[in-house]
């Protein structure tokens, strides 16, 4: 195993999509940053997440932000040789009834007022575009500037890219503590009792960010919710063309939700949550089943929408863990403790912000923002910690 530094520049804690995205626009920021994942790189919630890179539904207040983190994803894509198959295929979200009907075009009219290239299908423009789509659907939004990427190589690329810049990057290597001292945070001790110093350490861990904080008396306001996806063998390329979506209603997640793709592999990818379950604190860090309740709701809702997948066969499921914050916004900047940083909470679409985030943070602590002027502020003012009372100074 390659030896720990003594010290570096940055200390990212947690392997995830964010840490790596972070360490990477750090070191492209002439910082040497180290990233220490307790287990393996992308092994939590990043390899189980679906991964789409969108701006639909996503939230008006950071349409500017998530536009400009759908264009890193591509032109990271482009440098990489498309290492992470990415796939600009458009979203859809259907709509079973008034109700839906009545969101969609909700939603449809404030993106356009921001510039979005989004509008309805009726049912039958909807069959032109999927025309596997034969079930009870009345209507859909559109939006072709949808994609997805494959979770798991993008991780590796961007780890990649973050090593090549500059970066080190070490896995199973658990963080114990935090060390402080005169009011700042200093560095970090490591479970083998190994201490690592750096003028700044930025908390990436999802939902153990909150446990590394809180052990040093700083609350961080994130809890543990679990996700949950299944997969079904591979089908023939374009048996679903498009993500196929849920219209989100008032609530957002909350209130339930269908992703539904096809991966570059074939794999049917989906699941349908009809309401969130609670999730105990402790829930993460066992190994979890999917609840027999989402296994039905999900493939009911896959025939209901796809009546030709009838007789698929399910190849695996899997549950992880992401991190939520009470206003369903990432958490990223400054800690009340000097030196200390966070970057978590991706509230179930921290992918696609991943990339835009950690050139944020990189800014922020380097001092050499790459973000233009509205978009930083834009960041500074959506996603500070300091919005939680007692969080941050």
């Amino acid at each position: 195993m390659t030896s720990l530094p003594a010290s570096v520049d940055v200390i990212v804690v947690g392997g995830g999509i964010v840490g790596l995205a972070t360490a990477l626009a750090l070191a492209e920021a002439g910082a040497k940053p180290l990233v220490l994942e307790a287990k393996s790189f992308g092994g939590a919630v990043t390899g189980g997440s679906l991964a789409a890179i969108g701006v639909h539904m996503h939230g008006l207040e950071e349409y500017a932000l998530l536009t400009e983190a759908c264009g890193l994803w591509r032109s990271f894509s482009d440098r990489s040789g498309d290492a992470i198959e990415h796939n600009a295929q458009g979203q859809v979200g259907f709509c079973l009834d008034d109700e839906d009907i009545a969101s969609a075009e909700t939603w449809i009219a404030e993106e356009r007022a921001l510039g979005a290239p989004y509008r309805m299908l009726s049912a039958s423009e909807l069959r032109d575009l999927e025309p596997g789509l034969t079930g009870p659907v009345r209507a859909a939004t559109y939006a072709p500037d949808t994609a997805t990427i494959n979770p798991f190589r993008a991780a590796r690329a961007v780890l990649a890219a973050a090593r090549a810049a500059g970066a080190t990057a070490m896995d199973h290597a658990p963080v114990a503590g935090l060390l402080s001292a005169g009011g700042k945070v200093q560095g970090v001790r490591m479970a083998s009792g190994q201490e690592i110093t750096g003028d700044a350490v930025v908390l990436a861990a999802g939902p153990w960010s909150q446990e590394i904080a809180g052990a040093e008396g700083i609350y961080v306001p994130l809890f543990p919710r679990q996700a949950q996806c299944l997969a079904a063998l591979r089908q023939p390329a374009g048996t679903i063309r498009h993500v196929v979506s849920g219209v989100e209603r008032k609530g957002g997640v909350d209130s339930g939700y269908t992703q539904i793709q096809q991966a570059a592999s074939g794999q049917i990818l989906f699941n349908t949550v009809m309401e969130l379950m609670d999730t105990a604190p402790d829930a993460k860090d066992a190994v979890r089943e999917v609840p027999p309740g989402f296994v039905m709701s999900s493939i009911d809702m896959l025939v209901t929408l796809f009546p030709g997948l009838a007789d698929i066969a399910l190849l695996r499921s899997w549950v992880r863990f992401e991190a939520v914050s009470p206003d369903a916004r990432f958490l990223a900047g400054p800690l009340e403790r000097d030196g200390l940083w966070i970057c978590a909470g991706d509230n179930g679409s921290g992918y696609c912000r991943s990339l835009m985030l950690g050139r944020f943070l990189a800014g922020e602590i380097t001092g050499k923002p790459v973000l233009d002027a509205a978009l930083r502020a834009d960041a500074a003012r959506l996603y500070a910690p300091k919005r939680f009372a007692g969080v941050a100074a």
